[in-house]
């Protein structure tokens, strides 16, 4: 599944190029989340309820580390956003890139 994977580096370079989605829970997303992440629990997670602006670049997806990412980008592509893709390391890995952890 890595060939739906954006790169961490690749996010934390560029990330005005990428719609975030989080799907991790309420209570996950109210605890920290990625500042403009759009927050869609996996549980509730379907291609019409997401507007994507026509210049960003693949979606994002974004959990705590990597296995609910990765079935929504797949769920994702199977209703049609093909460039649906799941950041490497998630939110966890995100806020480390960060702080250069």
């Amino acid at each position: 599944m890595t060939d739906l994977m954006l790169p961490l580096a690749e996010f934390v370079a560029h990330p005005d190029r990428y719609v975030l989605i989080d799907v991790r829970d309420e209570s996950e997303f109210s605890e920290r989340h990625i500042a403009g992440a759009i927050h869609r629990p996996l549980s509730r997670l379907a291609a019409e309820t997401l507007r994507i602006p026509d210049d960003k670049l693949p979606v994002a997806v974004c959990g705590k580390g990597g296995g609910r990412s990765a079935e929504a980008a797949a769920r994702l592509r199977i209703a049609g956003l093909h460039g649906a893709l799941w950041l490497e390391g998630g939110t966890a890995g995100w806020y480390q890139a960060r702080q250069g952890i």
